[in-house]
């Protein structure tokens, strides 16, 4: 811990004056040395010297190492001004009451066995959210249709009806060119889970390729869906003639 300052206004002076800080060096996840601010200390108004912050800032530290069953990491005097140890309770008490410092925590007593079943919204941690529900709507919809099943039996492979099932339900839920839908897949949507196709293997080159190859069966796949929606819904198609010639007199 140290004592930081930046000059800042002080309005009861009417002039610039040291605005302090305590700061603790900490390193973070990657090893680098980083800083946080613990108290915004305030305006001292010249009641303590570099001296005395100084020794301020070795009480501090030492009382954290009592707390933390540790020695001591300064040699103390003793015979600290009014000044320095008014201010070190004072700090100490903040640091503590507002949760700025790590002191050691009581141990907790055993959770019950109601406590153990339940779920705790903080202990929930979300790695990898994916949208599944527009995507199993639409799967659910081929499936009826029985398009996988077609497009084996006119020459897909098996990979290539997963991506085209993959490439049919993604136009319907986020309409977008190859290379956005690429970029949907693979950050926001759980849809080759639902077709089985590889996450890994999807790129915007294989989503044209894929386009290609349906649009050469285009008339096909499409008296194959007129076909299977009549049987599903029980239509009959029927061809109505109009006459929309008038008599002239």
């Amino acid at each position: 811990m140290y004592f930081r300052f930046s000059l800042r206004h002080n309005p009861a002076k009417g002039k610039s004056d040291a605005y302090y800080r305590l700061i603790e060096s900490y390193r973070n996840e990657t090893d680098r040395v980083c800083h946080r601010t613990l108290l915004n200390v305030g305006f001292l108004d010249d009641l303590v010297n570099i001296d005395q912050l100084n020794q301020i800032r070795r009480i501090l530290c030492n009382r954290r190492e009592e707390a933390l069953g540790n020695a001591h990491l300064f040699e103390i005097k003793k015979d600290n001004s009014k000044i320095v140890n008014d201010l070190s309770d004072v700090f100490w008490h903040r640091l503590v009451s507002e949760n700025r410092i790590d002191i050691g925590q009581k141990p907790k007593k055993a959770p019950t066995a109601r406590q153990r079943n339940m779920v705790f919204e903080e202990s929930i941690r979300h790695p990898d959210v994916r949208e599944i529900g527009s995507e199993w709507l639409c799967y659910q919809a081929l499936k009826q249709l029985q398009l996988a099943d077609y497009l084996s039996n006119i020459g897909f492979s098996e990979e290539e009806t997963q991506l085209a099932v993959t490439q049919i339900i993604s136009r319907a839920v986020y309409p977008a060119s190859e290379l956005e839908t690429t970029r949907w897949i693979r950050e926001n949507s759980a849809v080759c889970e639902l077709t089985g196709y590889p996450l890994a293997k999807m790129t915007k080159d294989k989503l044209y390729k894929s386009s290609l190859k349906l649009f050469s069966q285009k008339e096909n796949i499409e008296r194959f869906l007129s076909v299977k929606t009549n049987q599903l819904f029980d239509i009959e198609d029927k061809i109505y003639i109009y006459d929309l010639t008038k008599d002239c007199q």
